[in-house]
């Protein structure tokens, strides 16, 4: 086991809330050699929130002394983002490939920590939900833990989560329980916030052929298709800094659950 127990951080139960809950092991502290915990993330732009993104997940985790690293991965950046990330303390990778999966692919694999944190760098996450996920991740069943944004009592007023996109990620979501029958249960196909293994995301990273926007569901089926153990749990989504570059719009939306479609069904002849 990684992580021996569970303590309540008594003077932030009231200001912290699920942050609250903090896990802790010898193996996790910061006199490591190398991380225990990384955190990684595409960026696109996003010079707006990328600061605030990389000292939320930082804090949180010096708060417990837990090793750790904050990687962000530059994915052809006109603005400020590398500079402002750097600044913060993150290391920057360069993919030249443009597209969201190349970005979070690279993500993955430059990681070095045992548990890695894949998120968004757009301020859309709550960095005190890495423990929720981290809570999971640690159980010798778990492999892989995925977010999901579906559960309304979460969403913060202006998150992108209208009905559609809503509806959407639940039927895209089934589509692959279906596939996938008796391995998960599954509510979002498009949440990037979510924590794998690192044995476990070695695996797959070699298997994940799509560079672009449906690079989510693709990983989590061929988690799946690998045998490895998921759990969903449900996670808070906040309103982004700065513009969407997937979900602009309905239309745009809309082909891409297209294309998810496709790929998903392709998954039933493996």
């Amino acid at each position: 086991m990684i992580i021996s127990r569970l303590t309540m951080k008594n003077n932030e139960v009231r200001q912290a809330g699920i942050g609250s809950l903090i896990l802790k092991k010898s193996t996790l502290v910061s006199n490591r050699d190398t991380p225990s915990v990384s955190v990684v993330m595409p960026a696109y732009n996003e010079e707006e929130g990328i600061g605030q993104v990389v000292d939320g997940f930082s804090n949180e985790l010096k708060s417990m002394n837990i090793s750790h690293e904050i990687i962000v991965v530059d994915n052809n950046c006109i603005d400020k983002t590398a500079e402002i990330a750097v600044k913060h303390g993150a290391r920057v990778v360069l993919e030249k490939r443009q597209g969201y999966g190349f970005a979070c692919k690279t993500a993955l694999s430059e990681a070095q920590g045992d548990f890695i944190i894949l998120t968004e760098s757009d301020k859309t996450f709550d960095p005190k939900d890495i423990w929720k996920i981290l809570m999971y991740l640690e159980e010798d069943d778990i492999d892989f833990v995925l977010g999901t944004r579906t559960t309304l009592e979460l969403l913060e007023r202006g998150a992108k989560m209208d009905w559609f996109l809503h509806w959407g990620n639940i039927f895209l979501a089934k589509l692959i329980q279906i596939q996938f029958w008796g391995h998960a249960r599954l509510t979002d196909v498009g949440c990037t916030f979510r924590g794998i293994k690192r044995e476990s995301a070695h695996k797959v990273l070699d298997k994940i052929t799509d560079g672009g926007s449906c690079f989510s569901p693709e990983m989590i089926m061929w988690c799946l298709k690998m045998d490895m153990r998921p759990i969903e749990i449900p996670v808070k989504y906040l309103k982004r800094e700065g513009q969407s570059k997937i979900t602009v719009n309905k239309r745009k939306s809309f082909f891409l659950g297209l294309r998810m479609i496709k790929l998903i069904i392709s998954q039933r002849f493996w």
